[in-house]
C-alpha cells in the first residue's frame, strides 16, 4: 500500500532451552548451594511456562547469591529479561498508535512505562556485582554483562522513563564494551557481533546519529566476510542470524528508511 512503511523480517533470538535436571543442582560439573538450586531449577520450570517475570525473579536471586555465573546462567538471565521487557516494549509500542484517543489510554501507557522502568531498573542493579564477580580474563563474561547494560538503559531511553532518560549510561557501556570487544574476541565472535548490532541501533534510533550506525555496521560485516566460516563451528546460526539482521538495518539506513520511525531490528 502507499505510503506503508518498510518492514524488516524479525528473526527471534533467544538462547536455546536448557534441560531440566530432576534435582536442579549439579550443573557441568559443579554442585550449586541448595538455595541456589532451588532458584535455577524454579527459573527453568517458569521458563517450560513462560512465566517470564517469575522466571526474571528465580534468576535475580540466583545473580544475587554472590557466586560468579556460568555460561548457562548468563543465558537463562538474559533470556528471562529479555522476553519480559520484550512484551513490554511491545505493547509500548502498539499504544502509539492509540495515544490522544482517551485518557486512560495515556494512564495505561504511563502504567507500562513504569514497569518497563522496574524491570530495567532491576537488571541494571544486578550488573555491577556480576561484573565484579567475572573472572578478570574472562572477556567474553564482561561484555556480555556491558552490553545488558547498553541495552536496558537504551530500553529506558526509548520511552523516557526516569531521571537523566539513559542515554548517556547506554553510550558509556556500549562503547566500553565494544573496546573490550575489539581488543579481547574475534571479528565472528557472536558477542561480538550481537553488540554491535545493538550498538548501532542505539546509534541510529536515540542518539540520531545514522552515519555512526552506518559505518558500525559496515565495518563489523567486513570483519565478518573476512573470516572464513567454520561449519563445524556452533556459533554459526546464531552469526547468520545477526548477519541477516545488521545487514537489513544497513539497507533501511542507506535508503532512509527508519527516521520516521520504522522500526529495526535488535537483538
Amino acid at each position: 500500500a502507499s505510503g506503508s512503511r518498510p518492514q524488516v523480517t524479525a528473526v527471534r533470538f533467544s538462547p536455546p532451552r536448557i534441560a531440566l535436571h530432576p534435582w536442579g543442582c549439579f550443573r557441568l560439573g559443579r554442585r550449586m548451594s541448595g538455595s541456589r538450586a532451588d532458584f535455577f531449577f524454579m527459573a527453568q520450570i517458569a521458563e517450560q511456562a513462560e512465566r517470564w517475570d517469575d522466571m526474571r525473579e528465580y534468576m535475580s536471586r540466583v545473580a544475587n547469591v554472590g557466586q560468579p555465573l556460568e555460561v548457562f546462567e548468563r543465558n537463562m538471565l538474559s533470556l528471562a529479561f529479555k522476553e519480559s521487557v520484550n512484551a513490554r516494549r511491545s505493547a509500548l509500542r502498539e499504544l502509539r498508535n492509540y495515544v490522544g484517543a482517551a485518557p486512560r489510554v495515556e494512564q495505561y501507557q504511563a502504567k507500562l512505562q513504569a514497569e518497563l522502568g522496574e524491570v530495567c531498573s532491576s537488571l541494571i542493579g544486578l550488573l555491577p556485582g556480576l561484573i565484579d564477580m567475572a573472572d578478570p580474563s574472562d572477556v567474553e563474561a564482561k561484555v556480555f554483562y556491558m552490553k545488558m547494560r547498553g541495552d536496558y538503559c537504551r530500553y529506558l531511553a526509548e520511552y523516557q522513563v526516569g531521571e537523566g532518560n539513559g542515554i548517556a549510561e547506554a553510550k558509556q557501556a556500549y562503547e566500553q564494551a565494544m573496546e573490550l570487544a575489539t581488543n579481547g574476541l574475534g571479528g565472528n565472535h557472536p558477542g561480538r557481533l550481537g553488540l554491535a548490532l545493538n550498538f548501532s541501533v542505539f546509534q541510529n534510533e536515540v542518539l540520531g546519529d545514522k552515519k555512526a550506525a552506518i559505518q558500525l555496521a559496515k565495518e563489523t560485516l567486513e570483519h565478518l566476510s573476512k573470516e572464513a566460516p567454520d561449519p563445524s563451528d556452533p556459533d554459526g546460526a546464531a552469526n547468520a542470524d545477526i548477519k541477516q539482521i545488521l545487514e537489513a538495518n544497513l539497507s533501511l539506513w542507506r535508503d532512509g528508511a527508519g527516521d520516521d520511525g520504522t522500526q529495526v531490528e535488535d537483538m
